[in-house]
């Protein structure tokens, strides 16, 4: 199983076999969902996750203020 030290900083360095099966490269970003308490699971950061924790489809498109206010009002 593969493993992972935290430095003194808090910093951990992703072993490379994680890193490619997860196809992270060199400034992607990783997001930690936890899964229960005191267990996360690590993902690449995409709008598929951010999905998955608001509950809502990513869109293109985003409206202008004008817009949202025109809504509202």
């Amino acid at each position: 199983m593969p493993s992972a030290m935290v430095t003194f900083n808090g910093r951990i360095t992703l072993p490379s076999d994680i890193r490619k099966q997860l196809g992270l490269k060199t400034g992607d970003n990783i997001d930690f969902v936890e899964i229960e308490k005191g267990r996360f699971e690590i993902c690449p950061r995409t709008a598929a996750i951010r999905e998955k924790e608001r509950g809502v489809k990513a869109t293109a498109y985003i409206p202008t203020v004008d817009e949202v206010n025109e809504t509202v009002n």
